[in-house]
């Protein structure tokens, strides 16, 4: 199925989340990158690409979920990737979850070593984990990444953008002041957008529709206009995702 990129796109999304009447009604709003946490929420993002070609369908273990999952994942994550077009959530959180880094580092090297036997761009998890994840990405020659909601060190985001990475902006940004600092400093050639929902944030309700706000707020730090930031962050999913 062709995939149709409306006017904004949700780069980090977990659709499968969702009730089927809201993803009925997001879809018909925004185009989405469906991000996925393990084999079963794999297969109903794949299933939710089908019905709606305004989802870019991602599949992965999220590295909270590695002590949960049973040993036949990975292998239904990489029979997944002839209809998928990423791989994620993956990565590693040492902030969150650190009692479990031996093994997310061990699934997340298979993640990223299924990424590039299929040359799919990956979409990251780092919490804690800036600096290992991207030295990660680079050791496995992964083409194209995206850093989901980066809040990480400035000197790594310079690093991420030199390697023709990218980042995405979460309506976090409203309130998180470190999230602004990343955007007056990364170049609109390496931005994304995104919700995380239905994530909860220190009372947001994380969910596409605050993009829109998000995107008003990102014009000001940046000082030009919405729709250069809309435009912009368009056409990097394109380029990320090769669709015309």
């Amino acid at each position: 199925m062709k995939r149709k990129i409306l006017t904004i796109v949700d780069s980090h999304c977990h659709l499968h989340e969702f009730q089927d009447v809201t993803i009925e009604k997001l879809c018909s709003k925004y185009t989405i990158v469906a991000v996925s946490d393990d084999a079963p929420s794999s297969l109903k993002t794949i299933e939710i690409s089908k019905k709606y070609d305004t989802v870019i369908p991602c599949v992965g273990i999220h590295p909270w979920m590695v002590d949960k999952i049973s040993k036949d994942e990975i292998y239904i994550i990489e029979k997944l990737c002839s209809e998928a077009m990423c791989i994620g959530e993956v990565g590693l959180d040492t902030k969150f979850v650190p009692d479990t880094i031996d093994i997310q580092r061990e699934i997340f090297e298979k993640m990223l070593k299924i990424a590039k036997e299929y040359s799919l761009p990956v979409n990251l998890h780092c919490a804690g984990t800036w600096k290992e994840v991207y030295n990660l990405v680079l050791k496995y020659d992964i083409d194209k990444a995206i850093f989901h909601w980066y809040t990480g060190p400035l000197d790594i985001l310079e690093d991420i953008v030199r390697s023709g990475y990218f980042i995405s902006i979460n309506p976090a940004v409203k309130i998180q002041k470190k999230h602004q600092e990343v955007v007056k400093k990364v170049p609109l050639e390496n931005m994304l957008l995104e919700s995380d929902g239905p994530y909860e944030y220190r009372g947001l309700k994380l969910e596409p529709t605050l993009i829109d706000e998000t995107v008003k707020i990102i014009a000001e730090l940046k000082k030009v206009d919405v729709s250069i930031i809309v435009e912009k962050c368009r056409e990097n999913v394109k380029k990320i995702f090769n669709i015309e």
